[in-house]
């Protein structure tokens, strides 16, 4: 069951995320799985744990840091419409550490 999860891990940050940006564009780690977790619900998929999505990530050679006492991922920056449900959903404010701008180029 871990490798599938790590599969539909790898899927979901092939279709939800920009990766290979600078450092300097990041996304928190919990924003990250809370949208990995609408993306499964649309989808009909059983998430994968906490730890096992941040493994995931881990081994899909996605850099992580802390920046500001959060764990961000560097280099990924969220997209498509899986963003937006999140922050819809959850009614969640930016922190420090989020682009107010990801779609902007």
């Amino acid at each position: 069951m871990a490798e599938q999860n790590l599969d539909h891990v790898s899927r979901f940050l092939d279709e939800c995320t920009m990766a290979g940006l600078d450092e300097t564009e990041s996304v928190p780690a919990s924003d990250l799985y809370g949208m990995y977790i609408i993306w499964c619900e649309n989808a009909g998929r059983e998430p994968a744990s906490v730890q096992h999505f941040y493994g995931a990530v881990r081994e899909a050679g996605v850099p992580e840091a802390t920046r500001h006492s959060e764990r961000v991922y560097e280099g990924v920056q969220p997209t498509g419409p899986i963003p937006i449900q999140y922050i819809m959903e959850t009614d969640k404010a930016p922190g420090p550490n989020t682009n107010p701008f990801p779609f902007m180029g």
